[in-house]
C-alpha cells in the first residue's frame, strides 16, 4: 500500500479498540478495488470524543465507523443524522460530506442481510425475542420492526431500560406488539415457546465459559438462536442451542454486512463482500474470545 498526502483516511473510533477486525476487513476491500484509501483504528476515550470528532473535518477524513461505547453519544456531535439513525438513537457510521458530518446506522440492515443470506429467513410476521437493550439491540429492533415482525419482546436485566426501548418503538410501530420483560430464565420461558428467533445482543458470549442460561428447550424445533458475538463464533449459547437441534446464527455475517453497507456509504461502490469475509475470518483465526459486532 502506497500512502501519500492524497490517500483518503477511513477509520473506526472506539474504547477499547484493540479487538476490532474492521481494519483487516476494510483494507482488504480497498486493496481489491485498487482505491487510494486506508482504514485505521483509533482508540478514543469517552471524554475526548467531541474533540476527536471535530478532527475528522480538520483532517479531511472520508468517514468512520463508530463502536462501543460511542454509538449513542456521538450523535450530538454530528451535523445531521439519517432517519434510521434518528429512529434508533445511535450511529455506527459517519460520512464526511464536504465538511458536513452525517451519521448513519447499518447495524440492523446488516443483521437482516446476514439472516437472509445464510438461511433465507425474514422477520416479517414472526415473533422475536431480543436479549439486551443497548445500541445494537435498538438497531436490530428498528430493522425488524420495519420489516414487519409480529411481535418483539425485549428482555433486559435493567427492566426500565428495556421498557424505554419498547415504549419508543411501540409509538412508531403501533401495529407491532412490543413488550419488555426482565432478563431471567423463569420469565422468558413463556415467550420462547412461540418465538421464531432469539437474538442475544449482550456481551456475555464474549467470554467462552459465560452463558445466559436460557431455557432453550422451550423453543420450537424450527426456531433460530442468534448471537451477535463473532469471537468466539460459537458462543456457549449457540453451542447449547446446536446440541438441542436448533438452528444457530453467529455475529460474523452481521459484522461483514454492516461493514459492506458502511463501505458503500463512504465510497458509493458496492463492497466486495466475499473479500471482506475472507479477511475477517483470517483476522479472527488467532483469537479465542472477545468480540461483538463492531461497526
Amino acid at each position: 500500500m502506497n500512502i501519500t498526502v492524497k490517500t483518503k483516511i477511513l477509520g473506526i473510533f472506539g474504547y477499547p479498540i484493540g479487538h476490532t477486525v474492521s481494519p483487516s476487513m476494510h483494507n482488504a476491500a480497498i486493496k481489491a478495488l485498487g482505491l487510494d484509501m486506508v482504514y485505521l483504528p483509533f482508540e478514543v476515550k469517552p471524554s475526548n470524543l467531541g474533540e476527536t470528532v471535530k478532527g475528522v473535518r480538520g483532517l479531511g477524513m472520508l468517514g468512520l465507523n463508530i463502536t462501543i461505547p460511542h454509538k449513542i453519544t456521538v450523535v450530538k456531535f454530528l451535523d445531521r443524522i439519517s432517519e434510521e439513525a434518528r429512529l434508533i438513537g445511535a450511529a455506527n457510521v459517519i460520512v464526511n460530506k464536504n465538511g458536513l458530518l452525517i451519521g448513519h446506522n447499518t447495524d440492523g440492515k446488516g443483521y437482516l442481510a446476514s439472516l437472509k443470506e445464510e438461511y433465507g429467513f425474514t422477520t416479517k410476521g414472526k415473533n422475536i425475542v431480543i436479549l439486551g437493550a443497548g445500541g445494537a439491540a435498538r438497531g436490530i429492533a428498528a430493522a425488524i420492526a420495519t420489516e414487519g415482525a409480529r411481535s418483539i419482546t425485549v428482555a433486559n436485566r435493567t427492566l426500565s431500560r428495556g421498557a424505554s426501548l419498547a415504549k419508543t418503538f411501540k409509538s412508531i410501530f403501533p401495529h407491532i406488539r412490543f413488550e419488555a420483560i426482565p432478563l431471567n430464565k423463569d420469565t422468558i420461558k413463556a415467550y420462547l415457546e412461540d418465538t421464531h428467533l432469539l437474538i442475544n445482543t449482550t456481551p456475555v458470549g464474549m467470554k467462552v465459559n459465560k452463558d445466559l442460561k436460557m431455557p432453550l428447550n422451550a423453543m420450537p424445533k424450527d426456531a433460530i438462536v442468534s448471537d451477535i458475538v463473532y469471537a468466539p463464533m460459537e458462543t456457549l449459547l449457540l453451542k447449547k442451542a446446536a446440541q438441542m437441534g436448533l438452528t444457530t446464527h453467529s455475529g460474523l455475517g452481521m459484522l461483514i454486512h454492516q461493514g459492506a453497507l458502511s463501505f458503500k456509504l463512504w465510497t458509493g461502490i458496492d463492497a466486495p463482500v466475499e473479500v471482506m469475509r475472507k479477511a475477517a475470518l483470517k483476522a479472527l483465526k488467532p483469537r479465542g474470545q472477545g468480540s461483538r459486532v463492531r461497526g
